[in-house]
């Protein structure tokens, strides 16, 4: 009853702050408007393998392989642009620390990268999710969001006790137009590029989204937990595609951006 009547203080405290403070707030949105500085986010690492499929294969590979082949793109396209990754080997850091690493870097925008798995009765589930955050739905997002952070020992909610900093949930809330704009790109540049069907759009509360101050997604690049998906995600040709498709999605959100910003 005390981790949800934390999370719940939690909630009410970040909406004051909503209320109290929208000048500040709308300022912020439009000075970081711009994309300068991109975060890429290999999810999982080290001793936290993520996933692992049927065969074997460690998400933390793919997942790494996909973000480093996603860095590169941007890197040959983008002169201007700060590309900062979370992790660029296989290394553990915990998920406050990615969306600490994401605010000390000044983050314009904020890409997560996942694979996905189900048990054996839903073995057949394919394709690619977009996930993004709502504050108002960390409960019905429990289920997800514990399986995502259940290595971290300790409640995935944001929570009065714990270190995340309120003002970045304040900002990543305020953020939510081009979050979601962001994650639409993502579904239909992925759809296009990769031959993963799309399962559509979600929100949930991953703790790696809600400490981030930035538009932030969290994409699950397939079910590694499906022969098919497994297959593709561990072939070169789907990581680079994949890539492609996620390089493409940044592309055209900069490009509204930047020409908004104009």
């Amino acid at each position: 009853m005390l981790k949800y009547l934390f999370k719940y203080i939690s909630i009410s405290i970040i909406f004051l702050v909503l209320i109290v403070l929208p000048d500040n707030i709308n300022s912020l949105n439009q000075e970081s408007r711009k994309i300068k500085t991109i975060i890429i986010d290999a999810g999982h690492g080290g001793k936290d393998p993520g996933t692992i499929s049927r065969t074997g294969i460690h998400e933390k590979k793919i997942v790494l392989n996909i973000a480093l082949k996603l860095r590169d793109y941007l890197k040959e396209n983008y002169d201007d642009v700060n590309i900062i990754l979370t992790r660029d080997k296989d290394e553990f850091i915990d998920v406050r620390e990615r969306a600490k690493i994401a605010n000390q870097n000044k983050g314009d925008l904020f890409l997560s990268i996942h694979c996905n798995f189900k048990k054996t009765e839903e073995h057949d589930k394919t394709g690619f999710e977009v996930y993004f955050l709502d504050l108002q739905r960390l409960k019905e997002a429990e289920k997800i969001t514990e399986k995502e952070n259940k290595i971290y020992n300790s409640s995935p909610y944001v929570d009065s006790k714990d270190t995340v900093d309120l003002k970045a949930a304040v900002l990543t809330s305020a953020n939510f137009n081009n979050t979601l704009r962001f994650s639409q790109i993502i579904n239909s540049e992925l759809s296009k590029s990769t031959k993963l069907e799309s399962r559509g759009l979600f929100q949930a509360g991953f703790w790696v989204l809600v400490g981030a101050s930035m538009p932030s997604v969290l994409v699950e690049c397939g079910y590694l937990s499906n022969k098919n998906d497994e297959e593709y995600l561990k072939s070169e040709k789907g990581q680079e595609e994949v890539a492609k498709g996620l390089y493409k999605a940044v592309r055209f959100f900069k490009f509204e951006c930047d020409t908004d910003f104009k």
